[in-house]
């Protein structure tokens, strides 16, 4: 069941600060510099609705220019689809990083994914923080651990870039 709450002027369900959530940029990094009107519009719709989803995109090369990163909450389910519940009864929810890559012609690409997480974290270490000023050459790529898969990404050589 869940519990309404007012605090200092915010509403809260089940102890989540809605308002405080809607205004904080704590919970997500944009490294889109969005100036005017058209820009502000194509980082909002490269970033709300991706045109792309990386997981459709498994050997296939994006020229990275910029990223989206925001913490999503989701609920845990089972085979059938059902919300896998703990003791209490309650539905169990895991944070995870939802990522949107920007390419070089402003085109999104979204997933929810720890591989691609933590692929950016390296990427960033090697190339620091976008924007990056030429694009870089990131080709999509889909491992297989035990019985799960997972995506990630590798920077493409030279040979595979070229057009």
């Amino acid at each position: 069941m869940n519990q309404l709450a007012t605090v200092n002027n915010a509403i809260a369900i089940d102890g989540t600060d809605f308002i405080g959530n809607l205004t904080s940029r704590t919970t997500m990094f944009c490294s889109m510099k969005a100036e005017t009107t058209e820009q502000k519009a194509a980082f909002f719709n490269a970033t709300n609705n991706p045109e792309k989803r990386l997981g459709d995109c498994i050997n296939s090369i994006i020229n990275a220019k910029d990223l989206f990163v925001e913490v999503v909450t989701l609920t845990k389910k089972d085979a059938t689809g059902a919300d896998v519940l703990d003791d209490d009864g309650n539905p169990i929810t895991n944070d995870c990083p939802r990522i949107v890559v920007i390419d070089e012609n402003g085109v999104g690409y979204g997933c929810v994914s720890m591989g691609i997480y933590s692929a950016f974290r390296k990427i960033i270490a090697v190339y620091g923080t976008p924007t990056w000023e030429s694009s870089i050459p990131l080709e999509v790529k889909q491992i297989t651990k035990g019985q799960r898969k997972m995506l990630t990404l590798n920077v493409a050589p030279p040979s595979k870039t070229k057009k």
